[in-house]
């Protein structure tokens, strides 16, 4: 895997290009917490950004930020997604990823609903040498103790985005993900 330099300042200054955006924070830093709202482009700027990516592994979730299921069907969903990227991987069984030989961009889609030992193997995911994590998240709070391992947290807009300051995440995280069960523990 790419060695990443030692990071102190984490403000990034981006431009009006999100896929761009993107492969500027993959260039520079191994775990990725791409945050936005619902219909922002988080999975489409995402999968525009490693289009020319080898190795691209995909982890899905039927259930959005709010514990919704997608609209039409996940299926459909993974469907679409595939669509961007023809030879992403779809990975069933996320244990497979930790035998891997070769260096592998992971993304893990939405945060919310899985369970303790999913959160388990996504944190043992961040510390893998081999996988370039990117975490797509509707609400940064379920990422419970999970956001302390990300090297940039970038909050996508339409037209920009900008970076998150890692100290206010963590704090936004342990003040507002306190009330969901299970995601601090």
């Amino acid at each position: 895997m790419t060695e990443f330099p030692a990071q102190n300042d984490t403000e990034k200054h981006f431009t009006r290009d999100n896929p761009g955006n993107i492969r500027i924070a993959m260039s520079s830093h191994k775990n990725i917490l791409i945050r936005g709202i619902q219909g922002v482009g988080k999975i489409t700027n995402t999968m525009k950004a490693v289009r020319d990516d080898p190795n691209v592994h995909y982890i899905g979730n039927p259930l959005d930020y709010e514990g919704k299921r997608r609209p039409g069907s996940f299926e459909k969903y993974l469907q679409y997604i595939r669509s961007l990227k023809g030879d992403l991987n779809l990975v069933e069984d996320i244990s497979t990823l930790f035998d891997a030989s070769s260096d592998i961009i992971l993304i893990i889609d939405e945060i919310y609903g899985r369970s303790a030992e999913q959160m388990e193997q996504i944190g043992r995911l961040l510390d893998a040498e081999h996988i370039q994590v990117i975490q797509i998240v509707g609400c940064m709070k379920y990422m419970g103790r999970l956001i302390e391992k990300m090297d940039i947290i970038i909050d996508l807009h339409h037209d920009c985005a900008f970076t998150v300051d890692k100290a206010l995440a963590v704090a936004a995280c342990s003040i507002f993900g306190k009330s969901e069960p299970g995601i601090f523990s």
